[in-house]
């Protein structure tokens, strides 16, 4: 801390097995450490020392209050066993453009939370306080849920930054997963990423950038257990943080975590309150709201509401109240109350495409498939990229596939995910048939995670369109592992207007069936080719489910569809193989 590039003051707070002559054997230059005994504290006037125990962790509450009245707008806590990768530590811009965080995590279907872990290589681990009986639920719906950031600005006050090696998992994690301790290491690549409203991960105390406009935040509660402390606060401060219009962002590691020596077993004791409540803690969270005109009215009144819901002790109350009055007596200002803004016009866009499929191919096919539409298709175009990590061997490693995926930046949403056990509601009494006399073997269980993913990925877009206030004319649905091969542009009349007509490839072996590796058309007649997974349910008379013939039964049904002969198909695909890329 005191060989940094960058000048920082170093305040400790003693603690009663702290040596009263802890600075004198400081070695180096002390004239920017500032260092309090335990004895000297209740000079300090602030009315939070009646509360706060002997040997706890609660006891940084008083140096939180020491910098803010010392002046200071940015504050950086670490770990005592924390080591820094280079000789500064890492500082956002407070106020942060697209390109200081061009992501922003989001919430999926069946839970609150992102595995942020994830987003930056490893969506095997969770943090501390991520409840673990969410995990496949999330993992399922989107381990790696990202949309582009398109806000001119993004004030991300809270900033958490990784540790590499032993980074904060929980005792279940170490005891179960002992061999990855000390060796783990996220992706130094991936850009920063924040949080949207209404998306919560755990953050911690441990390698972590607060703003000025989030001070009040830095509140550690006294009544928890040492190892709930920090991750209570991060969740409570988090839903408070979006009424200021105030982000969490997560950036990859800047440190290295060489782990003193713990109980895995005393860890798992304090964190039983982390397992068994951040889930309904975050749920709780989520549906609170407050009417009242002031920031710390709002923080009065959801310490008040917690404790009322049992997540912390009554006791609290009086503490957060003993917080707010510190923080008026040492000069902090209180960032006002962002109310939303009203509804803005609909925007016109050209096309969404939905980009299904393995993480795969993404490199050697989407990217050039990718270009080729945006050259062809007058407009502007979003992509969706809805891509299933569950297939874990092939000529090009899992890891690197991941990457590549995460990495593609001309995607506006990206979301892997590991597959689920699916029902696609075929009639007991009906007797699927999905193969043709002479034809390639369908793999039935792929080819229902494929109609599953479509209708998934045509939600998504539909969710995105409202969210935003955007509305697509067109839809596109591309493969991850087709090479394009397109008409000279999309922008024609007569049976091939894209405005009026559902346009797929011909089906280059079956030309009596249809080919469902590309096709593009009207947003309301894309929805028929997109969704036919809940047409699983009713049984053809001649129970005949094979793919390009259920297809085309499917859509003659509701639309017009116009065959083109120019266009890239399923059957245009990168072979399998092992010097291909899957």
């Amino acid at each position: 801390m005191l060989n940094l590039t960058t000048r920082w003051n170093l305040i400790v707070i003693g603690d009663r097995k702290t040596p009263r002559d802890w600075l004198s054997r400081l070695h180096g230059n002390q004239s920017r450490v500032l260092f309090l005994p335990i004895d000297e504290q209740p000079s300090l006037g602030y009315s939070i020392l009646d509360y706060l125990p002997e040997n706890s962790y609660a006891r940084k509450n008083i140096g939180y209050l020491v910098a803010i009245q010392c002046g200071a707008q940015t504050i950086f806590e670490s770990d005592d066993d924390n080591l820094l990768e280079t000789d500064d530590i890492r500082v956002l811009p407070k106020i942060a453009t697209p390109s200081h965080v061009p992501w922003l995590a989001f919430r999926r279907q069946r839970s609150p939370f992102v595995n942020i872990y994830g987003s930056f290589g490893h969506p095997q681990i969770w943090p501390r306080g991520f409840p673990v009986d969410e995990l496949k639920n999330v993992t399922e719906d989107g381990w790696h849920s990202l949309r582009r950031n398109e806000d001119t600005k993004t004030n991300v006050y809270i900033q958490q930054y990784l540790a590499d090696l032993d980074p904060d998992v929980d005792a279940l994690y170490r005891l179960t997963n002992p061999l990855s301790i000390g060796r783990i290491k996220f992706d130094p690549n991936q850009p920063p990423v924040a949080l949207q409203p209404f998306t919560f991960s755990p953050y911690n105390t441990q390698n972590t950038v607060t703003h000025y406009e989030a001070f009040w935040g830095l509140y550690l509660p006294v009544t928890t257990a040492f190892r709930v402390c920090d991750i209570w606060r991060g969740f409570w401060v988090q839903r408070l943080l979006w009424d200021i219009g105030g982000r969490l962002m997560f950036a990859t590691a800047t440190v290295k975590q060489v782990r003193n020596t713990h109980s895995y077993i005393k860890d798992m004791d304090e964190e039983q309150q982390l397992y068994h409540q951040s889930g309904s803690f975050v749920r709780f969270l989520a549906s609170w709201s407050s009417p009242l005109p002031s920031l710390a009215q709002r923080i009065a009144q959801l310490g008040r509401d917690v404790a009322r819901a049992h997540f912390w002790e009554s006791k609290e109350v009086d503490i957060v109240d003993a917080w707010l009055a510190d923080l008026r007596s040492v000069g902090y200002s209180f960032p006002s109350i962002v109310y939303p803004s009203p509804p803005r016009a609909v925007i016109q866009k050209r096309a969404a495409v939905c980009v299904t499929g393995f993480v795969e191919c993404v490199r050697e096919a989407w990217a050039s498939t990718d270009v080729a539409i945006r050259e062809r298709l007058r407009g502007e175009i979003d992509t969706f990229l809805f891509l299933s990590s569950s297939l874990v061997k092939g000529p090009v490693p899992l890891a690197t596939r991941l990457k590549q995926a995460r990495s593609y930046l001309n995607s506006t949403v990206t979301v892997l995910y590991e597959d689920r056990d699916i029902d696609p509601g075929i009639p007991t009494d009906c007797k699927p048939e999905f193969q043709i006399a002479n034809g390639a073997r369908i793999p039935v269980l792929g080819y229902l995670q494929q109609l599953w993913s479509l209708a998934e990925c045509y939600h998504l877009v539909k969710d995105y369109e409202q969210r935003f206030h955007i509305q697509y004319q067109l839809l596109i649905r591309a493969r991850v592992d087709t090479v394009a091969r397109m008409p000279h542009t999309f922008e024609r009349q007569g049976a091939f207007n894209v405005n009026t007509t559902l346009i797929i490839p011909r089906n280059r072996y079956f030309p009596t069936a249809y080919d469902d590796g590309f096709a593009l058309g009207p947003m309301e007649l894309m929805y028929h080719f997109m969704t036919r997974w809940y047409g699983l349910r009713h049984c053809p008379s001649d129970n005949k489910y094979q793919p390009g013939i259920f297809l085309k039964r499917h859509l003659l049904r509701f639309t017009n569809v116009t065959i083109d002969p120019d266009m890239t198909g399923a059957s245009d695909a990168i072979p399998h193989g092992p010097n291909n890329c899957h």
